[in-house]
C-alpha cells in the first residue's frame, strides 16, 4: 500500500475494483456492503461508483446516489493504514465539487454517532446537523446523526 507520496487520482469504479473495495469495507465497518450490494450499485442509474487511487492502488472509495437537485452520500471509505493523510477529506471535495457541476442543491449523508472523525470532516466541509434516526445502525443499535449541505 502507497503512502501519500504519489498523484491521487479518481474514476468510476469498475467491476474489477471491487475486491479491493471490499477489503478496506471489511476493515473499516462492523457491517460490510456484501460483492451483491457493490455490484448492484454499479449497475443502478443513480448512483455514481469512484475510486480514489494513488499510484495505482484504491487508497479510499465514495457511493452517492444523485437524482434531480440532491445528493446522499451512501458509503465512503479510507484505508485504514492510510487514513489521516487527507484522502477522505480530498474524495469529499472532488464529490462536492461535482455536486456543483451538476446544479446538485443539497446533500446528505449519515453518519455513526460515535464516529467523531467523520463527524468533523464533514462538519469542515460545511455539512450540518439535520436530525439523528434513531437505531439506524441495526448491528449496534446506534443511532446516526444526519447531516447536509446546502450547495445553492
Amino acid at each position: 500500500m502507497t503512502g501519500a507520496s504519489g498523484e491521487r487520482q479518481m474514476r468510476r469504479m469498475t467491476e474489477e475494483d471491487i475486491p479491493d473495495v471490499i477489503e478496506i469495507e471489511k476493515r473499516s465497518f462492523i457491517s460490510p456492503w456484501t460483492r451483491g450490494m457493490f455490484a448492484q450499485t454499479l449497475e443502478s442509474p443513480v448512483a455514481r461508483n469512484l475510486v480514489m487511487t494513488e499510484s495505482g492502488d484504491i487508497v479510499g472509495y465514495v457511493i452517492f446516489y444523485q437524482a434531480g437537485l440532491e445528493m446522499h452520500i451512501m458509503n465512503i471509505a479510507v484505508h485504514p493504514a492510510l487514513r489521516r493523510q487527507g484522502i477522505g477529506l480530498d474524495i469529499m471535495k472532488r464529490v462536492i465539487e461535482s455536486a456543483r457541476i451538476n446544479s446538485v442543491e443539497e446533500c446528505f449523508l449519515e453518519v455513526r454517532e460515535t464516529n467523531f472523525p467523520a463527524q468533523g470532516l464533514y462538519e469542515r466541509l460545511g455539512f450540518k446537523r439535520i436530525g439523528k434516526r434513531r437505531g439506524y445502525y441495526t448491528e449496534t443499535n446506534e443511532d446516526a446523526i444526519v447531516m447536509a449541505l446546502s450547495l445553492e
